[in-house]
């Protein structure tokens, strides 16, 4: 994956389990790699929000470990993003018995400028 080839303003829903549903936004700022910062997150209905670090790059997968939180945020053991064919991007975050997942849009990037 190309350190730039997310750039931009991602956002969509995402659900657990139960069918709960929240918007999500992660706007990716940098070009990012391995241990970097991939980018700031914001979850308005809990309200959530905080940065992702770059843990781990397979692939078209991307482990992030989520830091700085303030709000309400579910403590998360996993959150990685993968950039699907499409375009899209899933999203999955896991905590101790729970999952959320969402497909997220890009809705700015540097081009659209």
């Amino acid at each position: 994956m190309e350190a730039d080839s997310l750039l931009g303003v991602w956002t969509g829903t995402i659900r657990n389990a139960d069918e709960w549903e929240m918007k999500m936004t992660i706007s990716v700022l940098k070009p990012f790699e391995i241990g970097s910062t991939f980018g700031i997150f914001d979850i308005p209905m809990l309200p959530c929000s905080g940065t992702f670090r770059v843990v781990i790059i397979r692939g078209e997968t991307i482990e992030l470990a989520a830091e700085n939180l303030q709000g309400e945020c579910w403590k998360a053991d996993f959150d990685s993003v993968e950039l699907l064919p499409d375009g899209a991007l899933l999203y999955v975050s896991r905590g101790r018995n729970w999952e959320a997942k969402g497909i997220l849009q890009r809705v700015f990037d540097d081009n659209m400028m």
